[in-house]
């Protein structure tokens, strides 16, 4: 019996289809990596949501296919959070560990969504924030239109998520001395505008952090993203960790 030849091209993407579909998914869940690092995955559609218990940012990361059916995960920023074999196997890497370490699935993982906050709310946290700062002798105030934040329950989720994204950015890039003077002399201030996609950038003195309020998760640019494009608009090299 004569068998029908596939030309080899087309044996290739047959292949990398039957990868795509069978190999390299990423189950949603629980997981510890190595001895004591846990965390969350959820789906949300072309995405993926990473949570730490215990912190308060959730990540959104975008899939990168590599080779023989392997996936990666990248942060924002463009690292890489997750790493999963063309078995499906994961491997988490983090700034402590940037080898990565192995990690198995624990169980279901809880819903990931924002959180309601009042008006109220969000000027805490715009006042926590500041106070934050001013313990590493910064004077930096958080501010937002309030009368718009006023008419949307969204709206407010999402800027309270983008606020505290760029106020953790801001106290890991002042950490080191140098940079905390070079921040000093550029901003006093860090007020929040709704656009079509994450943006940050600089006029007079004000950090202007923009956001979509309409993508949740993803209409914010996540800590890591902020300190690296921070770094950039101040010219130094500071990396996100």
């Amino acid at each position: 019996m004569l068998g029908v030849l596939i030309p080899s091209g087309a044996q290739a993407g047959l292949l990398d289809r039957l990868l795509g579909e069978r190999l390299a998914s990423v189950e949603e869940g629980s997981y510890v990596a190595g001895d004591n690092v846990r965390f969350d995955i959820r789906h949300d559609g072309g995405t993926f949501l990473l949570h730490f218990p215990g912190d308060a940012e959730v990540f959104v990361l975008s899939p990168d296919r590599t080779s023989f059916g392997a996936k990666v995960l990248r942060y924002d920023s463009g690292e890489t959070a997750i790493r999963v074999s063309g078995w499906g196997a994961l491997t988490l890497y983090t700034d402590a560990q940037p080898n990565g370490l192995p990690a198995a699935r624990t169980g279901d993982a809880p819903p990931l969504a924002p959180s309601p906050v009042s008006l109220q709310d969000v000027q805490f946290i715009a006042a926590q924030e500041a106070a934050r700062l001013r313990h590493r002798h910064l004077r930096v105030a958080f501010t937002v239109d309030w009368s718009v934040l006023e008419t949307s329950a969204d709206l407010r989720a999402t800027a309270s998520e983008a606020m505290g994204n760029a106020a953790l950015a801001i106290d890991k890039f002042v950490q080191d001395r140098d940079a905390r003077k070079i921040l000093a002399k550029r901003i006093d201030k860090v007020t929040l505008a709704t656009g079509l996609q994450p943006s940050l950038r600089i006029e007079q003195k004000t950090l202007i952090v923009t956001f979509n309020p309409e993508h949740g998760y993803a209409g914010c640019g996540s800590s890591r993203w902020v300190l690296r494009t921070l770094s950039s608009l101040l010219g130094t090299r500071k990396k996100p960790g």
